[in-house]
């Protein structure tokens, strides 16, 4: 069971960002399959190659991976469509515009850990 749940949360990061990273559906989001059934061949290739990813990463990255899909399942219905909206538009940016992000985000965050 916690396997097909990590696989799941793979996928879902996956459709959400093509990233692994962890994630969980929204509730009514038609977008997003709520299983494997549901997932046209190319989602299922790439829901594969992102969960050949997970089984590689070693343990702690695996450990932190799923603590990313716990604390996603904590977050506020409101607060994951926000997320998935700011994921959005940054999928809509252009590679420049992305740099950009990027840099100011990293700056944004050296200072918050100071």
């Amino acid at each position: 069971m916690r396997a097909t749940r990590i696989l799941l949360a793979i996928v879902v990061a996956g459709l959400l960002c093509g990233a692994p990273a962890d994630a969980r559906p929204l509730r009514g989001d038609p977008r997003l399959a709520r299983n494997w059934e549901e997932l046209d061949p190319g989602e299922r290739e790439r829901a594969l190659r992102n969960f050949q990813r997970y089984r590689s990463l070693p343990e702690s990255g695996r450990q932190r991976m799923d603590r990313s899909y716990e604390s996603w399942q904590k977050l506020d219905k409101r607060e994951r469509e926000r997320v998935q909206r700011n994921y959005e538009r940054y999928q809509r940016m252009s590679p420049d515009e992305r740099r950009n992000f990027e840099s100011r985000y990293k700056r944004w965050k050296g200072g918050k850990d100071r």
